[in-house]
């Protein structure tokens, strides 16, 4: 089985986008849950990703059974998109789930309730440290 790193890029967000080249460039197998067509194809057009569209998904075990999901990066567009992706990607039981938040609000005590188990703050988008 290969490790898959998961990835939620809400927003078509510059640091998601940058996050997936980055794990491309490594090796890792990615699997991306995205909310929009539009989002989708930006993300495959970086190189080899599964894309999954998060409101197709119905049934929470869509994921390759070739894929094993041991971390799961949320990357935070808005509060409540936000911690839908978290409860998402918490039912594939990653065993690190972060999130990777520029609000400046004190929102991370509700993304760790939700079963986050590390919220990073970045101002700049440089997430590449993550790895």
């Amino acid at each position: 089985m290969d490790e898959a790193m998961m990835m939620v890029s809400t927003g078509c967000g510059e640091t998601g986008k940058n996050f997936v080249d980055v794990l491309l460039k490594k090796g890792f197998a990615v699997v991306v849950l995205v909310h929009s067509e539009e989002e989708g194809k930006q993300l495959q057009s970086l190189g080899a990703v599964t894309v999954r569209y998060i409101q197709e998904m119905t049934d929470r075990n869509q994921l390759p059974p070739e894929f094993v999901v041991k971390n799961a990066f949320v990357f935070e567009n808005n509060l409540p998109q936000c911690c839908q992706d978290i409860e998402l990607c918490h039912s594939f039981c990653p065993q690190q789930l972060y999130v990777v938040s520029s609000n400046k609000a004190h929102v991370g005590l509700v993304y760790k309730n939700l079963g986050a188990t590390y919220v990073i703050h970045s101002r700049n988008g440089n997430v590449s440290f993550l790895l």
